[in-house]
């Protein structure tokens, strides 16, 4: 008995050493090749990937994959992990399904129904329009799919392991209704991200048709091993634009951030961002446009380095925590008032800071010059 495991990828990443685990390029037919297998040979809706997301990738497993017992489904930087936080092995995974139908990652409980969770995010006609067409074509179903979306529980991800009959008979479920729904929503007017919408949308169809079917689910963590690519891709952007201290860089630099988010505001999630940085990258260039503006080299004093100025950023926002609950050394109070704090970078910090508030006078007293 096999298993193969299908990474799905957009990107150049680091691959898992173990066979198990086969990248996968989706949206192939539209991208340039990066040289691992492609979802655009046989039969294949490579073509449709900024709609479907990494479910062209499923498309072309179901109809082209034919060697492998249990088939499954990861992600260039979700994988689902060991109790020990290591990825699975071929006969763990195997051990499993002795036990279990499918593998899913474990859920994610928001708190509140999903259709509010999605209509937050997302445009709320195209999950309604799924479930009427899901009413329509398979009437049994459309209970659960009304009884998953008003509850807190999500499926994130499209990440899942499964036999091949079972992965096959998914995959002609899902590819059946959003036939019909593609005839019945208009995403052309989305950006890049939202037009993604049958990724989305899919997310919690896997669990309808997983809880239809009464399948017995065995649920595992999911580990990130890396950002998003993306995210790496505009943090380094934004280094270089700015590497050289001019008020050009630093426009140039707020106007691809401004741009971006509007496009793409998952790149400042926590799954997507680890560390936070791109927020504190944003106040930082606002603060060096500010002080530029004004004929000050301000932050860019110390480096042009956004890499750098985030730390140093950071330290100060800490010192003035500190520094306001009078626990701070004489070595941070030095190192706040030798960096000469901007009246524009002292009001970020105290606007991002709230509790720095009650001690803005004092801080205000160290940025004064001697």
């Amino acid at each position: 008995m096999s298993v193969k495991i299908f990474v799905m990828t957009h990107k150049k990443f680091n691959s898992p050493a173990d066979p198990t685990y086969v990248p996968l390029h989706v949206g192939r037919a539209c991208a340039q090749d990066l040289g691992y297998l492609g979802d655009d040979t046989g039969k294949n809706i490579s073509q449709k990937n900024r709609y479907y997301s990494e479910l062209t990738g499923l498309y072309w497993a179901a109809y082209n994959e034919t060697d492998a017992d249990y088939i499954g489904l990861c992600h260039y930087r979700r994988f689902f992990l060991s109790d020990e936080g290591r990825l699975l092995s071929e006969n763990e995974y195997k051990q499993m399904l002795e036990k279990a139908d499918v593998i899913l990652p474990k859920p994610i409980y928001h708190g509140n129904a999903y259709c509010e969770v999605y209509k937050e995010a997302h445009n709320i006609f195209d999950l309604n329009m799924t479930g009427e067409v899901i009413r329509e074509k398979y009437p049994e179903m459309y209970p659960v799919f009304c009884e998953i979306i008003s509850a807190d529980k999500v499926y994130s991800g499209n990440l899942f392991v499964t036999s091949r009959n079972l992965f096959c008979e998914y995959a002609d479920w899902l590819f059946s209704v959003f036939d019909e729904v593609e005839k019945r929503i208009d995403v052309e007017a989305y950006d890049a991200y939202h037009r993604r919408v049958f990724g989305f949308l899919s997310e919690q169809l896997l669990y309808v048709w997983v809880k239809s079917r009464g399948l017995k689910i065995c649920e595992r963590p999911v580990g990130l091993t890396q950002e998003k690519a993306e995210t790496i891709e505009l943090k380094q952007a934004l280094c270089d634009m700015v590497s050289e201290g001019t008020l050009d860089g630093v426009q140039e630099a707020l106007a691809m951030f401004r741009t971006t988010m509007k496009d793409r505001p998952d790149l400042m999630l926590g799954a997507s961002d680890f560390s936070g940085e791109l927020a504190d990258m944003f106040r930082v260039l606002y603060v060096c446009e500010q002080e530029l503006s004004a004929g000050q080299r301000g932050m860019f004093a110390i480096t042009t380095d956004l890499f750098m100025l985030v730390r140093h950023y950071r330290l100060l926002c800490q010192i003035a925590r500190n520094i306001s609950q009078g626990a701070d050394s004489p070595q941070e109070r030095s190192y706040f008032k030798d960096s000469c704090v901007s009246e524009p970078l002292l009001s970020v910090m105290i606007g991002n800071n709230p509790d720095l508030k009650a001690a803005q006078q004092s801080l205000k007293a160290l940025t004064a010059p001697v």
